[in-house]
């Protein structure tokens, strides 16, 4: 019975380890062209990162620099000279600022742009109203792993995802930022792997009612 209780107690030792490691930071993709694309990352503490990408699965050729990030704020990291239509993969090393050893993220990948008449795929998703009662977190969770299963070469939401209208004569900036941050956990589900691509909606304040 100890030796069940031991085991037990190291499973669940190890499980609350993998998912403190996955909530480190998170991914999204953005602005992908035939030879560039844009990795935006947020860490929640203080970190220095760097970017390894290569055009074979756990061969990585490129490295980024090392960027010293600040906790909760995205950096935006511009990779460019890559090849056209090709399949890349990538990982981000990362350590707290004042410790020697780097962590790794799991493996993540993307697409370059086409070529020309060949055939891609995109999803699309809209109206997430997570912000309100038409939303349920769960089921968008569904949604975007059903996207992830389509391996698309990129995502669209067609707009109504923040809802920063509902407030609109009191609402402050820093609700505004809590508004769009709710959204990077759920989107890093599947964008570090898929360009995402926002839509202003009319509860964004595209309809200029205010």
């Amino acid at each position: 019975m100890k030796g069940f209780i031991y085991i037990f107690s190291v499973i669940v030792l190890l499980l609350n380890s993998l998912s403190a490691k996955s909530q480190d930071f998170n991914v999204l993709l953005g602005r992908p062209t035939d030879t560039s694309i844009t990795v935006s990352v947020q860490f929640k503490n203080n970190v220095s990162f760097y970017i390894k990408y290569g055009l074979n699965q756990g061969v990585y050729k490129d490295s980024t620099i090392v960027y010293n990030n600040l906790a909760n704020r995205p950096d935006e990291i511009d990779l460019g000279g890559l090849i056209p239509n090709s399949r890349y993969y990538y990982i981000i090393k990362y350590k707290n600022i004042g410790s020697n050893n780097y962590l790794q993220s799991t493996e993540y990948k993307f697409h370059t742009q086409r070529a020309k008449g060949s055939s891609f795929r995109f999803t699309l998703e809209s109206d997430e109203h997570l912000y309100d009662k038409k939303g349920i977190k769960s089921l968008y969770e569904i949604c975007l792993a059903n996207q992830a299963k389509d391996n698309p070469d990129f995502m669209l939401s067609l707009g109504d995802i923040f809802g920063d209208d509902h407030n609109p004569f009191d609402i402050t900036s820093q609700e505004l930022d809590d508004l769009h941050s709710a959204y990077r956990p759920l989107l890093g589900q599947i964008c570090h792997s898929v360009p995402f691509y926002v839509c202003l909606g009319n509860h964004e304040g595209e309809n200029d009612y205010y």
